[in-house]
């Protein structure tokens, strides 16, 4: 009898660029880890914004374009993210490695078919 190997799980729904999403779809934002730090950043700086905003007492209607404009000079800044790269056509942060706020490349390693493995339901469709 030959060597039992494991098999790709790039056909499981929990399969992204090589890892496994199993844990973050059973706990949503529960591993801070794995959160992106780009949108981390963004996040507080935008807590930041508010706090600094109603310490000035700023009219709530000029509140959405004042963090349009902090915004825009945020967003142009560098990311200083080493895993960061540009996907053409990606929502917002529009990283690669990125989806629904999570640094995909941060959750664990995908070593083949598990007992999580799940059929991706867009694979039929594309075969």
């Amino acid at each position: 009898m030959g060597n039992i190997k494991r098999l790709p799980g790039d056909s499981c729904r929990h399969y992204a660029l090589g890892h496994c999403s199993y844990q973050e779809w059973l706990n949503p934002g529960y591993t801070r880890s794995w959160r992106c730090q780009v949108i981390e950043r963004w996040e507080s700086a935008f807590d930041d914004f508010l706090a600094r905003a109603e310490g000035f007492g700023v009219e709530q209607d000029a509140v959405p374009d004042l963090w349009n404009r902090q915004f825009q000079r945020l967003a142009r800044e560098v990311f200083h993210c080493q895993r960061y790269v540009f996907e053409p056509g990606a929502p917002a942060l529009a990283c690669r490695h990125q989806a629904e706020g999570v640094c995909i490349l941060s959750q664990p390693k995908c070593h083949g078919r598990c007992r999580h493995f799940e059929r991706d339901a867009h694979e039929n469709e594309t075969k």
